[in-house]
C-alpha cells in the first residue's frame, strides 16, 4: 500500500508534501514534485508533475541541483535527462494511482493523508476490491486477471464461466420467444441464430450431443466445404468417440403444415371427412432433406471426404435428417388434425419432423433445469426419455 500527504494550495489544488522517488543512489535521486488539481477533472486534466534531480548534502538533506534557465541556452545547446525502462515504468505507475484517486474522490481541502492499494494488495481490502477491479479491466488487462483467476482458483473461473453461458442463453431464449411470437418468416434469421446458438441442439435429438461441422454444407460438391449442386442449411454430426453425420434443415415458424383452401385446412373427401392434407412446403422439406440424406450418404465416400471427416472420427451411415419447421399452434383446430400430423411423422423415419415451438420448448427446459438436464442427459437412453415432449 502507498502512503500519500498533501497540503492544499487552493481549494481546487494541492501537492504532495513529500516528493516521489524515481531513482536513487548514496549521492543522488530523481524526484516528481507532484501536483493534483481537480477543477479541470471533467477533461482528465487532474495531475502535474515536477521532474526534479538532487544531491545529497553533508548532514544527508536532499537540495535540488541549481537549475538552468532555458531560455539562457544558446543555438545547439541543450538540456537532456535520460531515464531507463524501469524509470519510466516507475512513473507511470505512480501516475496511473493517483489519477485513480483523483477521479474518484477529487481534491480536499487542507492537510489529507491517503493510500493506493496495489493491484496485489486486493485482497486485504475488501470495499476497494470492485474499483480495482473495474480499473484493470479499464486498462485491459482483463485477460491477465482471467488467466491469474483460472491459476489461483480454477473452481471460482468455473463458475463465473458457466454464469455467463447461462446468462447468454437466457438472453438467446427471449430472443428465440420474440421471433417465434412474431412468426418471423425471415429464413436467414433462423439460419444465423441455431449457428450463433448451437447448444439448442447439443441437448436435443434422441439425446446425442450434435456438433457443427459445417454451415451451408454442400451435399453434391467436391468436399462438404467445396461448391454442389445440393445446398443444405447444417451438417452436424454426433459427439462420442465415434461421430456419426447428421443432417439439418431449418424452415421458418411461419412455414405452413398444412395445406389450406383459403382459410381452412383441406381434407380428403372421404365418409369420415377426418384426414387431413400436409402442406406443400412440408412435403417439399422432407422430399428435400431425404434426397440430400442420400446425396450426401453416396458423395461422403468419396476420397477426399472420407479422408477430411475420418481424421476427426467422423464417419457416415445413413445419415439422420433433422426438419425444423412450422409451429404446432397451426395444429390446435381439432383432435383429427393432431392425429393426422402426428401420426404422419412418427411413421416417417427419415428425416425426424420438429416444429420450432418444440425446439423452443427444449431450448427452455435447457436454460431453466440446467444442472438436471446435464444429469439427465448423460444417463438416459431412447427408451426413458422424459423432456416435456
Amino acid at each position: 500500500m502507498d502512503n500519500y500527504k498533501t497540503v492544499s494550495t487552493s481549494l481546487y489544488s494541492a501537492r504532495l508534501t513529500e516528493p516521489i522517488v524515481i531513482e536513487e543512489n548514496t549521492t543522488t535521486r530523481k524526484v516528481l514534485i507532484v501536483d493534483l488539481n481537480d477543477k479541470k477533472k471533467d477533461i482528465g486534466e487532474t495531475v502535474g508533475i515536477t521532474l526534479v534531480h538532487q544531491r545529497k548534502k553533508r548532514n544527508d538533506e536532499w537540495e535540488d541541483v541549481e537549475s538552468i534557465n532555458l531560455n539562457s541556452l544558446k543555438g545547439g545547446e541543450g538540456v537532456k535527462l535520460n531515464l531507463d525502462s524501469k524509470n519510466t515504468r516507475k512513473i507511470y505507475d505512480e501516475l496511473t494511482k493517483l489519477y485513480a484517486y483523483i477521479d474518484k474522490e477529487g481534491v480536499k481541502y487542507g492537510t489529507q493523508e491517503f493510500s493506493v492499494v496495489k493491484a496485489y494488495e486486493i485482497i486485504n481490502i475488501p470495499k476497494d476490491r470492485r474499483t480495482f477491479i473495474e480499473r484493470l479491466l479499464a486498462e485491459n488487462y482483463g485477460e491477465e486477471v482471467w488467466n491469474e483467476l483460472i491459476s489461483s482458483n480454477p473452481d471460482l473461473a468455473t463458475k463465473l464461466s458457466l454464469a455467463r453461458i447461462q446468462t447468454n442463453r437466457s438472453i438467446a431464449l427471449e430472443i428465440f420467444k420474440e421471433n417465434l411470437e412474431s412468426n418471423n418468416a425471415d429464413e436467414s434469421f433462423w439460419q444465423e441464430f441455431f449457428t450463433n446458438n448451437d447448444w439448442i441442439f447439443g441437448y436435443g435429438l434422441n439425446y446425442q450431443f450434435l456438433h457443427l461441422l459445417e454451415d451451408q454444407p454442400d451435399y453434391g460438391g467436391r468436399t462438404f466445404k467445396g461448391t454442389g449442386s445440393q445446398k443444405g442449411d447444417y451438417l452436424m454430426r454426433t459427439n462420442a468417440d465415434s461421430h456419426f453425420t447428421v443432417l439439418v434443415e431449418i424452415k421458418t415458424p411461419a412455414t405452413k403444415l398444412l395445406s389450406y383452401t383459403q382459410k381452412e385446412p383441406r381434407q380428403v373427401k372421404n365418409p369420415r371427412n377426418d384426414v387431413w392434407l400436409l402442406s406443400s412446403d412440408l412435403l417439399g422439406a422432407i422430399s428435400q432433406i431425404q434426397v440430400n440424406c442420400r446425396t450426401w450418404s453416396i458423395d461422403s465416400q468419396r476420397s477426399e471426404n472420407t479422408r477430411l471427416l475420418e481424421k476427426e472420427s467422423t464417419f457416415t451411415v445413413e445419415p439422420k435428417g433433422i426438419l425444423i419447421i412450422g409451429n404446432t399452434e397451426e395444429l390446435v383446430k381439432n383432435e383429427s388434425i393432431i392425429s393426422c400430423f402426428e401420426s404422419y411423422r412418427r411413421n416417417t423415419k427419415n428425416p425426424e419432423i420438429i416444429t420450432f415451438d418444440e425446439v423452443y420448448k427444449r431450448a427452455e427446459f435447457i436454460v431453466k433445469n440446467k444442472t438436471k438436464v446435464e444429469k439427465k442427459v448423460i444417463s438416459k437412453t431412447d427408451e426413458d426419455d422424459d423432456l416435456p415432449f
